[in-house]
């Protein structure tokens, strides 16, 4: 049997190479919750954020602007319904929870939000 070794040896450096991972890019992007509506108005401008539509569960991704319309209201880009965020009623556990009403209902759920950080 005749073996050449630097074919061999060349082979096997070409398939760990290949087989190793490549990064290309920003790297890993992490989104955390944003739980109250004072994180979600202290995120800076530019930073990206993600709300789940409280209807039909869709993920949309934006990013926060200088007049912070995320606060305001939210629109499904999917189901196309709604939403008007409103602050929660008194009580030391409600208070401040990011909460949204259907405008087309009148519903009030909660909203949930995340926000990428480096």
């Amino acid at each position: 049997m005749n073996v050449n070794f630097t074919k061999l040896g060349a082979a096997l450096a070409a398939l760990i190479i290949s087989a190793s991972p490549a990064f290309a890019g920003p790297g890993p992007q992490v989104f955390l919750p944003v739980k109250t509506a004072a994180q979600a108005e202290a995120l800076p401008a530019n930073t990206k954020i993600a709300v789940t539509c409280p209807s039909c569960g869709a993920v949309s991704v934006t990013s926060v602007d200088k007049n912070r319309s995320y606060m305001h209201s939210f629109n499904c880009p999917s189901c196309k319904h709604t939403f008007a965020l409103e602050s929660v009623g008194s009580g030391k556990a409600q208070s401040g929870k990011l909460t949204c009403k259907d405008t087309a209902s009148g519903k009030t759920m909660p909203l949930h939000m995340c926000a990428m950080m480096h």
